[in-house]
């Protein structure tokens, strides 16, 4: 396990110095010297391991090597992960460090290398891949909320774009996850990603190893919401896009008690979002069992809570 003991935060080296545009908040300010609206200074992460939960053409039976960055560029308040997510739960780590974690899950047999909410540690991501291009494919596991001028940066990085398409409502992007232009960034983003990777590519075990896969979480009382995702992906990337409907939303932080998400869906709800993804043409597409709405499924995360002083 790497440990707050590798890294030494006075290593001017080992941060990233210039200041921080990295998402679309554009903060602006040094990571050395400041924490941004992500929460996050330096490098720093809450977890790595091997990880069996995700779609099955990325996690297969040998497990996808997942690495949870620590901090969030959107402030979802159902977030199952706040700790890591909003108070950047987590140990900082070196570019070095990174690096290692990469060789462990390879040698652990890892399909991939997954990055998890990975966006505003673009620079340390790059810094490690320049020294370091895992023989296994790379996978960027992300909200969404991309800059176009960043993604084009990981164009010869990246193999896997994971991407959750949150909402299709301003208002509704706004109230969830206070990021009132998240509509229109995840729609500009998901595009970029198809034309860094146009197809597709499994190998003879049928493990993704290039490709984009478009996710997004199924909320209550919000079915005109999937409808106007899964219409807009057919439209703009085709029924051919591997899209996956995940039903495993459980309440959590500001969300317990509200009276739009305050609820786990109810199956009916999760069937008539699935049914019409069918109805589009979507035959790639992945969809979870009720049980997956669960807090079993949630990873125990280690470190400290960032302290913002």
């Amino acid at each position: 396990m790497i440990n707050d003991n590798n890294f030494d935060i006075n290593d001017k080296n080992a941060i990233v110095k210039d200041s921080c545009n990295v998402c679309p908040r554009g903060c602006n300010i040094s990571r050395y010297d400041s924490i941004g609206y992500c929460k996050s200074k330096g490098l720093r992460i809450a977890r790595y391991g091997l990880h069996y939960w995700e779609e099955p053409c990325i996690s297969g039976k040998e497990g996808s090597g997942t690495i949870f960055f620590s901090g969030c560029a959107l402030r979802c308040s159902y977030c199952q992960n706040y700790e890591v997510s909003q108070l950047s739960k987590g140990y900082n780590i070196s570019v070095n460090d990174l690096i290692n974690i990469f060789k462990e899950l390879e040698s652990l047999g890892a399909n991939n290398i997954n990055l998890v909410t990975p966006t505003h540690y673009i620079d340390y991501i790059i810094k490690a891949l320049d020294i370091y291009k895992p023989k296994i494919p790379v996978c960027y596991n992300t909200s969404g909320y991309e800059s176009i001028a960043s993604l084009q940066r990981l164009s010869n990085y990246i193999d896997i774009f994971l991407v959750d398409f949150k909402y299709f409502d301003n208002d509704l992007a706004l109230k969830l996850s206070k990021a009132q232009d998240y509509p229109q960034i995840a729609k500009s983003a998901i595009i970029k990603m198809r034309e860094l990777i146009p197809q597709d590519i499994y190998n003879d075990k049928g493990i993704m190893v290039k490709g984009v896969i478009v996710r997004h979480l199924v909320l209550p009382n919000l079915i005109d919401n999937s409808k106007n995702i899964i219409s807009w992906v057919k439209d703009n990337l085709g029924s051919n896009t591997v899209l996956s409907i995940m039903n495993q939303y459980t309440p959590f932080g500001k969300a317990v008690g509200d009276s739009v998400i305050g609820r786990k869906v109810k199956p009916i709800e999760y069937k008539i979002v699935v049914n019409y993804a069918i109805k589009c043409g979507f035959e790639n597409s992945y969809i979870q069992e009720d049980s997956s709405a669960d807090e079993c499924f949630i990873p125990e995360f280690f470190g400290t809570i960032q302290n913002e002083e």
